[in-house]
Order: C-alpha cells, then sequence, then structure tokens
C-alpha cells in the first residue's frame, strides 16, 4: 500500500510540473512545442542517457568506498592520514562540483594525460560524493551504543570483527535513508559532467537544444529522463529499508 502511494505521488507531481510547464510555455510565452528534432536524434539521446546511468552507478560504488576509507582515515591515530582526510573534505565541501569537475578533467587529467572522460567523470563524482557519504557513515557508527562496544570485546572478538558483526548490520539499515537522497544527487549531478564533453544525456541534450532551437522541449526530455531514473532509484532503497527493518525485527 505504501509503495502503490509512493508511485501515485511520483505520478501526480510529475504531472503538475508537466502541466505547468505546458501552460507556461504554450499559453504565457506562446511557444509551439514540437519534438520532431528529439525523436530524430533519439538514438543519440538513449545512448547518453546510458551513459548517464553507467556513470551515476560506477560514481555511486566508488563513493561508498572512498566514504568509508575517509572515516577510517579521519578515526586515525597517525595524524598525518587524518589530516589528508580533513583537507579533502574541507577542499570538497567549499567547492561547487562543476568546479571540481572541470579542474579534474581540464588540469588534473591533463598533467596525468588521462584522456577517458567516463573515468574522470567516475572519479571526480566518486571523491566528491564520497566526501558526503564518510558524515553519513560517522553519523551512523557513533549511534551505536558504548555498550555494544564493550560487548564485542568482552566476547573476545577484534575491531575487524566487531565492525563485520555487530556494527555494519545496523549501521545499513540506518545509512539507507540519507543514501538514497545522496544516489539521487548523484545522479543528478552527473549532468555537471557536460562542462567535460562527456556524451552523458544532458549533453546530448545541449546539443540537440543548440541545433534545433528547440530549448523548451529538451527541458521536458531532460526532466523525464532523470525522473525514470531516480525515482525506481528511491523506491527501490526505501522497499529495502523496510525489508532489513523486519529482518532486524525477527
Amino acid at each position: 500500500m505504501i509503495k502503490n502511494n509512493r508511485i501515485i505521488n511520483s505520478i501526480i507531481a510529475l504531472s503538475l510540473y508537466l502541466g505547468l510547464f505546458y501552460f507556461v510555455t504554450t499559453r504565457a510565452i506562446g511557444v509551439k512545442l514540437d519534438f520532431s528534432p528529439y525523436v530524430a536524434y533519439r538514438k543519440v539521446i538513449f545512448n547518453g542517457w546510458i551513459t548517464t546511468i553507467e556513470v551515476s552507478v560506477l560514481g555511486v560504488l566508488l563513493s561508498l568506498i572512498v566514504g568509508l576509507v575517509l572515516y577510517f582515515m579521519s578515526q586515525s591515530s597517525v595524524l598525518l592520514v587524518k589530516y589528508i582526510a580533513g583537507i579533502h573534505k574541507t577542499i570538497i565541501f567549499g567547492t561547487p562540483l562543476l568546479v571540481i569537475a572541470i579542474v579534474s578533467y581540464y588540469y588534473i587529467g591533463s598533467a596525468f594525460a588521462v584522456d577517458s572522460k567516463l573515468l574522470v567523470g567516475v572519479v571526480t563524482l566518486g571523491l566528491y560524493i564520497g566526501a558526503y557519504i564518510s558524515d553519513i557513515y560517522k553519523g551512523a557508527i557513533e549511534s551505536i551504543h558504548i555498550n555494544q562496544w564493550q560487548t564485542a570485546k568482552m566476547f573476545g572478538l577484534s575491531k575487524i570483527q566487531t565492525y563485520r558483526y555487530v556494527i555494519f548490520p545496523q549501521v545499513l539499515k540506518s545509512i539507507l535513508p540519507p543514501l538514497a537522497g545522496q544516489f539521487a544527487l548523484t545522479i543528478k549531478g552527473s549532468a555537471l559532467l557536460s562542462y567535460m564533453a562527456l556524451n552523458e544525456f544532458f549533453n546530448e541534450i545541449n546539443v540537440v537544444q543548440s541545433s534545433s532551437f528547440r530549448f523548451a522541449e529538451g527541458f521536458v526530455v531532460v526532466s523525464l529522463g532523470y525522473w525514470i531514473i531516480t525515482v525506481p532509484l528511491i523506491t527501490f532503497v526505501r522497499k529495502l529499508e523496510e525489508q532489513l527493518h523486519v529482518r532486524i525485527i525477527k
């Protein structure tokens, strides 16, 4: 029932958005919508959409690893390691993703002779989102009551075993809601990689807009494209969260 309500709410929200957009463009501005250029370039647009999914998935997987590494680095007793993690997070928190993407590809990538836009895009997203996920890990792990740490130590569990069997099963459930939001932001943030001339979804839409001058239609297509990716993803993560909650109760 809850799942059905979410789907219905999403459809209603999208319908309201498209209805308002149609009213503004056709009535207020007086533009007649014509999607024929986007139909003509459908294969190119679809390939860009697939590229966006590919970059986002790889970026999310890398960010989960980067976030965990940054958390353990921030907890390290070695000051240099701790400071490196702090400096990385400070740079990320204080710099827009667009700036990071441009610097990563046109300067850092060029300096190391990295020509793969896809590789640079994935690494950029992973390092950027990973800094935020690091704080999600930190909040979830530090919310575990100290008695559980002490009990695990009393039973002779090593630190690695404590994290694996006691801490992470609880952390996984608590981090899913904020992770769902970060995943959605990663997908939408991948649009900024268009400034690297990566052939992802938003960049391909820009190309069609520039050649056809049908800008309004492009915004409709790009909205639908990201909606098709993000809404099912968030629904899946919430469903997974509910299943984990039931298993923990049992």
